[in-house]
């Protein structure tokens, strides 16, 4: 870390202690690769005396895809709710934002959580609860997220993938026929990542990492988890109605075209990452690389044109 982010870290981990920290560690290891883990900004854990805090300073490099601003209102409503860490401070200025720190038993999720029944409940349950608080005020799509990195990929020249065009293609028409059929508009989390919620010693869950957050169709969450916890059509079937109530299989279809449109985005996020960030040191490329390994084997291990026609 650079003198000066360390600087503004330090002041306002000053600033909401009301003295200097005796001590300031980064709780995490950040990576890029197999994980995509702490990527987004620096994680420090502030402590004194009088207490603990949590900080994380966005990195400049994530703002093509991360909007800061919208980010903090998102994780300060998810606070409030009792549905993430409760926000202690914001430096908008600075890109820094304080939390609570959640001490053991709390730890962050992971793949072994997947199979727990009771942690995907506590998930999904977690997630929904946000979807019904008062919106963010950042209406997304994924779909123009995507044109946004195609273009930004093609302009610069940075190598993706040699089925790019058939992604988009394929894309495109998913989108013109959930656009066809009417979607709600709500605020979603749009991370699947299990390392991106904390569990308690209970299973209890509490989201954390808003930086992808805003409001848009409601299926979107349900896809993004769907990919993430299940490796297979069949098992993401139970998951999708572990999450809806029932089962509907244009719904699921819809969900689905989602998850696979967000491999397709995190893949163009980490070319883009790893052809501009200064940060050479991750393996962005590789993380690059199997996004679009596994979206080019979910397309063809399925009538993915199927998906499309009986989306709802």
């Amino acid at each position: 870390m650079s003198s000066s982010r360390q600087d503004a870290a330090l002041f306002c981990a000053t600033a909401y202690l009301g003295e200097a920290p005796a001590t300031m560690d980064n709780p995490l290891t950040v990576l890029a690769s197999p994980a995509w883990r702490g990527v987004e900004g620096d994680m420090w854990r502030a402590s004194s005396p009088t207490g603990s805090v949590i900080l994380k300073h966005y990195h400049p490099d994530t703002a093509f895809y991360v909007d800061v601003a919208a980010s903090m209102r998102a994780a300060a409503m998810a606070g409030d709710a009792g549905i993430g860490p409760s926000v202690t401070g914001m430096w908008a200025s600075h890109g820094i934002i304080a939390f609570e720190e959640l001490a053991p038993p709390w730890r962050s999720g992971g793949l072994q959580d997947v199979v727990n029944a009771h942690t995907r409940t506590a998930v999904i349950e977690a997630k929904k609860a946000f979807q019904s608080l008062t919106p963010i005020g950042k209406p997304v799509s994924i779909f123009d997220e995507i044109d946004t990195f195609v273009s930004m990929v093609r302009e610069s020249s940075v190598a993706t993938h040699r089925d790019l065009g058939v992604f988009v293609s394929f894309f495109a028409d998913a989108r013109h026929k959930i656009a066809s059929a009417g979607q709600d508009r709500v605020p979603c989390h749009r991370d699947g990542n299990t390392a991106n919620y904390m569990v308690g010693g209970d299973t209890s869950v509490r989201l954390i990492d808003f930086d992808l957050a805003g409001d848009c169709d409601p299926f979107e969450d349900i896809g993004c988890h769907l990919v993430e916890f299940f490796e297979n059509d069949l098992d993401a079937r139970a998951g999708f109605e572990e999450w809806h109530g029932s089962f509907d299989e244009g719904l699921f279809q819809r969900a689905m075209l989602y998850g696979l449109a967000d491999d397709l985005r995190w893949g163009l996020i980490g070319a883009l990452m790893g052809a501009k960030s200064a940060r050479s040191h991750l393996e962005f490329s590789k993380y690059a690389a199997w996004r679009f390994l596994r979206l080019e084997a979910r397309l063809k291990s399925s009538d993915a044109n199927d998906r499309i026609r009986v989306a709802a």
